[in-house]
Protein backbone atom coordinates (compact mmCIF):
# COMPACT_ATOMS: atom_id res chain seq x y z
CA UNK A 1 0.00 0.00 0.00
CA UNK A 2 1.20 3.50 -0.91
CA UNK A 3 0.72 6.67 1.53
CA UNK A 4 -0.53 9.95 -0.55
CA UNK A 5 0.36 13.30 0.93
CA UNK A 6 -1.53 15.71 -0.54
CA UNK A 7 -0.42 19.26 -0.79
CA UNK A 8 -1.01 22.96 -2.23
CA UNK A 9 1.59 22.31 -5.51
CA UNK A 10 0.11 18.32 -6.11
CA UNK A 11 0.95 15.34 -4.08
CA UNK A 12 3.29 12.64 -3.21
CA UNK A 13 3.24 9.04 -3.45
CA UNK A 14 5.63 7.11 -1.23
CA UNK A 15 5.22 3.39 -2.28
CA UNK A 16 5.73 0.10 0.11
CA UNK A 17 9.05 -0.59 -1.19
CA UNK A 18 10.57 3.03 -0.48
CA UNK A 19 9.93 4.89 -4.00
CA UNK A 20 8.44 8.41 -4.12
CA UNK A 21 6.44 9.88 -6.95
CA UNK A 22 4.71 13.03 -7.37
CA UNK A 23 1.14 13.87 -9.40
CA UNK A 24 -0.65 17.13 -10.37
CA UNK A 25 1.97 19.52 -9.86
CA UNK A 26 1.13 22.62 -10.02
CA UNK A 27 -2.61 22.10 -8.51
CA UNK A 28 -4.22 22.50 -4.94
CA UNK A 29 -5.57 18.76 -4.57
CA UNK A 30 -7.06 18.33 -1.47
CA UNK A 31 -10.11 15.75 0.18
CA UNK A 32 -9.01 13.15 -1.54
CA UNK A 33 -11.09 9.94 -0.68
CA UNK A 34 -13.19 6.88 -2.07
CA UNK A 35 -15.61 7.50 -5.14
CA UNK A 36 -17.69 5.43 -7.06
CA UNK A 37 -16.80 2.33 -8.34
CA UNK A 38 -13.69 2.29 -7.49
CA UNK A 39 -12.37 5.09 -7.83
CA UNK A 40 -10.80 7.95 -6.11
CA UNK A 41 -12.09 11.60 -6.12
CA UNK A 42 -9.99 14.75 -4.74
CA UNK A 43 -11.03 18.75 -4.56
CA UNK A 44 -8.71 20.40 -7.16
CA UNK A 45 -7.69 23.87 -7.55
CA UNK A 46 -10.48 24.70 -4.85
CA UNK A 47 -13.12 24.66 -7.93
CA UNK A 48 -13.19 21.68 -9.42
CA UNK A 49 -13.74 17.33 -8.15
CA UNK A 50 -11.39 15.46 -10.09
CA UNK A 51 -11.85 11.56 -10.52
CA UNK A 52 -9.20 8.81 -10.67
CA UNK A 53 -9.93 5.80 -12.17
CA UNK A 54 -8.79 2.32 -12.63
CA UNK A 55 -6.90 3.28 -15.95
CA UNK A 56 -4.58 5.47 -13.53
CA UNK A 57 -5.68 8.84 -15.08
CA UNK A 58 -6.50 11.55 -13.31
CA UNK A 59 -10.44 12.92 -15.42
CA UNK A 60 -12.17 16.35 -14.66
CA UNK A 61 -15.52 15.34 -13.02
CA UNK A 62 -17.68 18.32 -11.76
CA UNK A 63 -16.56 22.24 -12.08
CA UNK A 64 -18.40 24.79 -9.41
CA UNK A 65 -17.83 28.68 -9.18
CA UNK A 66 -17.99 28.28 -5.42
CA UNK A 67 -14.91 27.27 -3.21
CA UNK A 68 -15.29 23.57 -2.77
CA UNK A 69 -13.18 22.27 0.77
CA UNK A 70 -14.43 18.60 0.73
CA UNK A 71 -15.96 15.85 -1.23
CA UNK A 72 -17.81 12.60 -0.42
CA UNK A 73 -19.22 9.63 -2.19
CA UNK A 74 -22.56 7.74 -0.99
CA UNK A 75 -23.46 4.57 -2.99
CA UNK A 76 -23.43 6.13 -6.24
CA UNK A 77 -23.91 10.11 -4.98
CA UNK A 78 -20.97 12.75 -4.97
CA UNK A 79 -21.79 15.38 -2.82
CA UNK A 80 -19.22 18.53 -2.05
CA UNK A 81 -18.92 20.93 0.72
CA UNK A 82 -18.35 24.58 0.12
CA UNK A 83 -15.97 27.60 2.33
CA UNK A 84 -19.29 29.10 2.91
CA UNK A 85 -20.84 26.75 4.60
CA UNK A 86 -22.98 24.81 1.64
CA UNK A 87 -23.49 21.28 0.92
CA UNK A 88 -23.77 20.68 -2.99
CA UNK A 89 -24.58 17.39 -4.95
CA UNK A 90 -23.45 16.05 -8.21
CA UNK A 91 -26.59 15.72 -10.99
CA UNK A 92 -27.00 13.77 -13.80
CA UNK A 93 -26.09 16.58 -16.13
CA UNK A 94 -22.93 17.30 -14.26
CA UNK A 95 -23.26 19.83 -12.34
CA UNK A 96 -22.85 20.45 -8.92
CA UNK A 97 -26.27 21.90 -7.36
CA UNK A 98 -26.82 23.58 -3.98
CA UNK A 99 -28.63 21.61 -1.78
CA UNK A 100 -31.10 24.29 -0.27
CA UNK A 101 -32.50 22.05 2.54
CA UNK A 102 -29.05 22.27 3.79
CA UNK A 103 -28.78 26.19 4.34
CA UNK A 104 -32.26 25.72 6.53
CA UNK A 105 -30.51 23.13 8.77
CA UNK A 106 -32.37 23.39 12.62
CA UNK A 107 -29.81 25.74 14.41
CA UNK A 108 -28.18 26.96 11.74
CA UNK A 109 -28.23 30.36 13.40
CA UNK A 110 -25.82 29.50 15.69
CA UNK A 111 -22.85 28.27 13.32
CA UNK A 112 -20.27 30.77 13.98
CA UNK A 113 -16.49 31.41 12.93
CA UNK A 114 -13.58 30.88 15.30
CA UNK A 115 -10.49 31.36 13.81
CA UNK A 116 -10.97 30.53 10.03
CA UNK A 117 -14.02 31.88 8.38
CA UNK A 118 -17.38 29.08 8.61
CA UNK A 119 -17.11 26.79 6.27
CA UNK A 120 -17.01 22.93 5.81
CA UNK A 121 -14.08 21.27 7.02
CA UNK A 122 -14.72 17.38 6.10
CA UNK A 123 -17.17 15.19 5.22
CA UNK A 124 -18.11 11.18 5.22
CA UNK A 125 -20.68 8.52 4.46
CA UNK A 126 -21.45 5.54 6.41
CA UNK A 127 -20.14 2.49 4.77
CA UNK A 128 -24.13 1.73 3.31
CA UNK A 129 -23.84 4.82 1.98
CA UNK A 130 -27.22 5.77 3.76
CA UNK A 131 -26.05 8.22 5.89
CA UNK A 132 -23.92 11.26 4.79
CA UNK A 133 -22.70 13.93 7.56
CA UNK A 134 -20.59 16.66 7.25
CA UNK A 135 -18.51 18.53 9.68
CA UNK A 136 -18.87 22.08 9.46
CA UNK A 137 -16.09 24.26 11.65
CA UNK A 138 -17.77 25.70 13.53
CA UNK A 139 -21.45 24.46 13.22
CA UNK A 140 -21.67 20.62 14.60
CA UNK A 141 -21.92 17.65 12.11
CA UNK A 142 -24.94 18.08 10.31
CA UNK A 143 -26.57 14.46 9.41
CA UNK A 144 -28.75 13.26 5.98
CA UNK A 145 -30.47 10.26 5.62
CA UNK A 146 -32.06 11.15 2.29
CA UNK A 147 -29.90 12.16 0.05
CA UNK A 148 -29.72 15.58 1.01
CA UNK A 149 -33.69 16.21 1.16
CA UNK A 150 -33.06 17.26 4.88
CA UNK A 151 -30.80 17.73 7.46
CA UNK A 152 -30.86 17.17 11.00
CA UNK A 153 -27.94 18.84 13.64
CA UNK A 154 -26.44 16.12 15.57
CA UNK A 155 -23.52 17.18 18.09
CA UNK A 156 -23.97 20.32 19.92
CA UNK A 157 -21.97 23.17 18.13
CA UNK A 158 -19.38 24.27 20.37
CA UNK A 159 -18.19 20.96 20.60
CA UNK A 160 -16.16 22.37 18.02
CA UNK A 161 -15.78 19.36 15.59
CA UNK A 162 -12.46 19.42 13.24
CA UNK A 163 -12.54 16.12 11.74
CA UNK A 164 -15.78 13.34 11.22
CA UNK A 165 -14.91 9.77 9.80
CA UNK A 166 -17.47 7.27 9.60
CA UNK A 167 -16.00 2.94 9.63
CA UNK A 168 -15.23 1.77 6.73
CA UNK A 169 -17.64 -1.71 6.97
CA UNK A 170 -19.73 -0.57 10.09
CA UNK A 171 -22.78 1.57 9.07
CA UNK A 172 -23.04 2.12 12.92
CA UNK A 173 -19.57 3.62 13.58
CA UNK A 174 -19.09 7.10 12.85
CA UNK A 175 -16.35 9.07 15.22
CA UNK A 176 -15.06 13.05 15.17
CA UNK A 177 -12.27 14.55 16.42
CA UNK A 178 -13.44 17.59 18.15
CA UNK A 179 -12.09 20.36 20.47
CA UNK A 180 -13.62 18.50 23.50
CA UNK A 181 -11.84 15.38 22.51
CA UNK A 182 -13.03 12.05 21.10
CA UNK A 183 -15.86 11.58 19.96
CA UNK A 184 -17.57 8.25 18.75
CA UNK A 185 -21.48 7.53 17.50
CA UNK A 186 -22.70 3.95 17.59
CA UNK A 187 -26.15 4.75 15.63
CA UNK A 188 -24.72 6.07 12.22
CA UNK A 189 -24.18 9.80 13.88
CA UNK A 190 -27.60 10.85 15.18
CA UNK A 191 -26.08 10.77 18.70
CA UNK A 192 -22.83 11.60 20.10
CA UNK A 193 -20.54 10.86 23.14
CA UNK A 194 -17.16 12.21 24.35
CA UNK A 195 -14.07 11.51 25.96
CA UNK A 196 -11.00 13.10 27.14
CA UNK A 197 -10.49 10.52 29.62
CA UNK A 198 -6.57 9.66 29.31
CA UNK A 199 -5.33 11.89 27.36
CA UNK A 200 -2.59 14.18 28.86
CA UNK A 201 -3.53 16.98 25.74
CA UNK A 202 -7.23 16.85 24.72
CA UNK A 203 -7.66 18.87 21.31
CA UNK A 204 -8.36 16.72 19.15
CA UNK A 205 -7.76 17.66 15.25
CA UNK A 206 -7.64 14.38 13.01
CA UNK A 207 -9.00 10.78 13.16
CA UNK A 208 -8.58 7.38 11.14
CA UNK A 209 -10.20 4.07 11.19
CA UNK A 210 -7.61 1.22 12.02
CA UNK A 211 -9.50 -1.88 12.22
CA UNK A 212 -12.07 -1.55 15.30
CA UNK A 213 -9.88 1.00 16.56
CA UNK A 214 -9.97 4.76 16.05
CA UNK A 215 -6.86 6.88 16.28
CA UNK A 216 -6.94 10.28 17.08
CA UNK A 217 -4.26 13.13 17.15
CA UNK A 218 -4.49 15.56 19.95
CA UNK A 219 -2.14 18.62 20.83
CA UNK A 220 -2.81 21.34 23.75
CA UNK A 221 -4.76 23.91 21.17
CA UNK A 222 -4.97 25.21 17.69
CA UNK A 223 -1.60 26.78 17.77
CA UNK A 224 0.51 24.19 19.61
CA UNK A 225 3.88 23.19 18.63
CA UNK A 226 3.30 19.64 20.04
CA UNK A 227 0.93 16.54 19.39
CA UNK A 228 0.53 12.97 19.64
CA UNK A 229 -1.93 9.92 19.03
CA UNK A 230 -3.86 8.48 20.98
CA UNK A 231 -6.27 5.17 20.70
CA UNK A 232 -9.57 3.58 21.67
CA UNK A 233 -11.86 1.23 20.77
CA UNK A 234 -14.31 2.54 17.78
CA UNK A 235 -16.98 0.80 20.68
CA UNK A 236 -15.83 3.09 23.29
CA UNK A 237 -13.60 2.19 26.98
CA UNK A 238 -10.76 3.24 27.62
CA UNK A 239 -7.91 5.75 25.66
CA UNK A 240 -4.03 5.10 25.34
CA UNK A 241 -1.18 6.85 24.16
CA UNK A 242 0.03 5.40 20.93
CA UNK A 243 4.16 5.65 20.83
CA UNK A 244 5.13 2.75 18.47
CA UNK A 245 8.70 4.46 16.97
CA UNK A 246 7.27 7.59 17.08
CA UNK A 247 8.99 10.92 18.98
CA UNK A 248 7.49 11.46 22.52
CA UNK A 249 5.88 14.85 20.56
CA UNK A 250 5.62 15.00 16.84
CA UNK A 251 5.03 18.76 15.67
CA UNK A 252 2.59 21.20 15.73
CA UNK A 253 -1.23 20.11 15.35
CA UNK A 254 -1.22 16.83 13.06
CA UNK A 255 -4.56 18.66 10.88
CA UNK A 256 -8.02 17.20 9.79
CA UNK A 257 -7.61 14.55 7.41
CA UNK A 258 -3.64 14.53 7.94
CA UNK A 259 -3.73 10.95 9.68
CA UNK A 260 -4.83 7.79 7.55
CA UNK A 261 -5.63 4.12 7.23
CA UNK A 262 -6.53 1.18 5.39
CA UNK A 263 -6.77 -0.59 8.39
CA UNK A 264 -3.11 -2.12 8.72
CA UNK A 265 -1.06 0.37 7.53
CA UNK A 266 -0.92 3.93 9.14
CA UNK A 267 -0.03 7.40 7.97
CA UNK A 268 0.06 11.03 9.36
CA UNK A 269 1.94 14.28 8.45
CA UNK A 270 2.57 16.83 11.16
CA UNK A 271 2.77 20.55 11.48
CA UNK A 272 6.17 20.28 10.20
CA UNK A 273 5.46 18.36 7.12
CA UNK A 274 7.41 14.82 8.21
CA UNK A 275 5.73 12.12 7.48
CA UNK A 276 5.32 8.87 9.45
CA UNK A 277 4.47 5.16 8.41
CA UNK A 278 3.39 2.00 10.04
CA UNK A 279 3.25 -1.43 8.12
CA UNK A 280 1.36 -2.82 10.92
CA UNK A 281 -1.17 -0.64 12.70
CA UNK A 282 0.19 1.29 15.99
CA UNK A 283 3.24 -0.11 15.82
CA UNK A 284 6.91 0.54 14.21
CA UNK A 285 6.64 3.95 12.98
CA UNK A 286 9.08 4.98 10.19
CA UNK A 287 9.64 8.74 9.30
CA UNK A 288 9.04 8.70 5.43
CA UNK A 289 9.69 12.47 4.29
CA UNK A 290 10.64 15.64 6.33
CA UNK A 291 9.42 19.18 5.34
CA UNK A 292 6.63 18.61 3.03
CA UNK A 293 5.64 22.56 2.26
CA UNK A 294 1.49 23.36 2.18
CA UNK A 295 0.29 19.87 3.44
CA UNK A 296 -3.50 19.04 2.83
CA UNK A 297 -4.48 15.41 3.35
CA UNK A 298 -2.77 12.13 3.84
CA UNK A 299 -4.48 9.12 2.29
CA UNK A 300 -3.75 5.13 2.24
CA UNK A 301 -4.24 3.30 -1.09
Amino acid sequence: MSVLVTTDDGYHIFSSSGKHFTSLEGHRVEGFTPGPGGTWLAVIDSNEIWSHGADGEWTPLAKSEANLTAVVAAADAVFAGTRDARVLRLASSGALEPLSAFDTTAGRDEWHAVGPPLSVRTMTATADGGVVLVNVHVGGIPRTSDGGASWQPTIDVDDDVHQVLAHPTRPEIVVAAASVGLCRSRDGGATWSSTTEGMAMSYARGVAIVGDDVAVTVSDGPWSERAAIYRASVDGGPVARVTGGLPEHLHGNIDSRCIASDGKVVALADGAGDVWRSAEGFEGFERIAEGLAGVTGVAVA
